[in-house]
C-alpha cells in the first residue's frame, strides 16, 4: 500500500503472519515507492515481527520532525530504548515492561519513546493502547527545588571567571552577570547582536537551537526586555568587535554556541564550588531577584519571555525569602498610609460611635 506522506510516499505491505500491515519506509518518488513495495512483498522478512530496536533505528528517518534539534534529540533519546529492548517484538511490549523501564529512565527519553509508539500504533505495529501513555510516575520537581543564588553569590561566581580564563576572564564575567540580571535563555544569549542592545532595553530577535541554527525565539515572538544597570555596567568589559555582529563571542571572535558556552562555564562553576550547576540557574536568579525587589509575577514573566501571565513564575521560579516577604508586608502598613481618625467628640462632651451620637 502506498500513501502520500508529506513530500514523499509511504509504503506498507500486508504481513500474512501477523495479519497486519508492516511499514516499509518513505520514498521521495512514486517510482521508488512502487519498487520498494514490490521488493518488500517478496522479502522473506515479511511474516516476521518487527523488533523494538529495528523500529527505533528507523523511526526518526521514517517519521521526521520538522525541527533539526528535535530530530537530533529524538535520535539520542530512543537509543537506550533500542539497546534495552533489542530483539523484543514491538507489538508484544506491554504496560508493566514499559513502566519498569520508564522508572529508571530520564523523562525526556520516555516522552520520545511515547511519541515513537504513537507512530508504531498508527502503522499497525503495536495493538495499542500506547504502553508509555499516562504513566503517572513520580516526577522530579526540577527547578522548584533550586535555591537561587543571592546577589553577592552571583558576583562571586562571576569573579571566578577572572581566575580561570585569563585574558577572556573579564568578557566571560560580563556574560555571567548579563545572563543573571537580564534572564535570557542560553540560546537567546548566544544569538544576541550588538544592535539588539539600545539604551536600557534589549530586543530578543532570535534564538540558537541545539543544532546551531538561528530561529525565532521561543513562543515564536520577538520581545523587548529591560537592561538593568548591573548588566549594562558589565558590558563595558566586552570587547566590541566590528568584524562580527555578535554581542558575545569566543576569544577568537566566533559566535558563541551552547557547547562553547558550556565549555567556558564548566571551570567557572568548578572554581565556585558547584560542579553540577547549570548555566540555566542564572535565569532562576533573575526571576527570584526581581521577585525579591517586589516586582509582580506578571512583570517578571514579561522579562523572562513567558506568555502565561506569570503562572510559571509563581509556581517554578518564585522563591523569595520569608524575611523579605515580611519586610514588604510591614512597609505596606507604614508607607504612604494615612492614620485612622480618632472618634469625633461632640459639643456636649459626647463622642460618636459607628457614626451615631452616644446618648447623654
Amino acid at each position: 500500500m502506498i500513501v502520500k506522506r508529506g513530500k514523499g510516499y509511504g509504503v506498507s505491505v500486508y504481513d500474512p503472519a501477523t495479519k497486519r500491515k508492516q511499514w516499509v519506509g518513505t520514498y521521495a518518488t512514486m517510482r521508488g515507492a512502487r519498487e520498494a513495495e514490490r521488493a518488500a512483498a517478496s522479502n522473506p522478512r515479511i511474516g516476521r515481527t518487527e523488533t523494538c530496536d529495528s523500529f527505533a533505528e528507523r523511526w526518526v528517518g521514517d517519521f521526521p520532525r520538522s525541527a533539526p534539534a528535535t530530530r537530533r534529540t529524538y535520535t539520542y533519546a530512543v537509543k537506550r530504548f533500542a539497546e534495552d529492548f533489542r530483539g523484543v517484538a514491538i507489538g508484544n511490549l506491554d504496560r508493566p515492561a514499559a513502566r519498569a523501564w520508564a522508572k529508571a529512565t530520564p523523562q525526556s527519553n520516555v516522552r520520545a519513546v511515547r511519541a515513537m509508539f504513537n507512530d508504531a500504533i498508527n502503522e499497525g505495529l503495536h495493538p495499542g493502547p500506547n504502553p508509555f501513555a499516562n504513566m503517572r510516575l513520580e516526577q522530579s520537581r526540577g527547578r522548584k527545588d533550586l535555591t537561587a543564588l543571592t546577589e553577592p553569590e552571583l558576583y562571586t561566581l562571576a569573579d571566578a571567571a577572572l581566575d580561570v580564563h585569563d585574558a577572556y576572564g573579564p568578557a566571560f564575567r560580563a556574560i555571567i552577570l548579563f545572563a543573571g540580571y537580564v534572564g535570557l535563555r542560553p540560546g537567546e544569549l548566544c544569538a544576541l547582536e550588538r544592535r539588539d542592545v539600545d539604551g536600557d532595553e534589549v530586543t530578543i530577535r532570535q534564538n540558537l537551537d541545539g543544532t546551531n541554527q538561528l530561529k525565532v525565539p521561543k513562543n515564536g515572538r520577538v520581545r523587548t526586555v529591560i537592561l538593568p544597570p548591573p548588566a549594562r555596567d558589565a558590558l563595558r568589559d566586552v570587547p566590541s568587535r566590528l568584524d562580527v555582529p555578535w554581542l558575545f563571542t569566543t576569544p577568537r571572535g566566533l559566535r558563541l554556541s551552547k557547547s562553547t558556552l558550556h565549555y567556558y562555564w564548566r571551570p567557572v562553576r568548578a572554581r565556585f564550588g558547584r560542579n553540577d550547576m547549570d548555566f540555566y540557574e542564572l535565569r532562576h536568579f533573575c526571576a527570584t531577584h526581581l521577585l525579591e525587589l517586589g516586582v509582580a509575577h506578571a512583570d517578571v514573566a514579561v522579562q523572562l519571555g513567558h506568555t502565561d501571565g506569570g503562572a510559571l513564575v509563581m509556581s517554578t521560579y518564585g522563591h523569595p525569602s520569608e524575611d523579605a516577604a515580611r519586610s514588604r508586608l510591614k512597609r505596606a502598613f507604614t508607607s504612604n498610609v494615612a492614620p485612622l481618625s480618632k472618634p469625633a467628640v461632640g459639643s456636649q462632651g459626647g463622642s460618636t460611635t459607628g457614626g451615631r451620637p452616644r446618648a447623654s
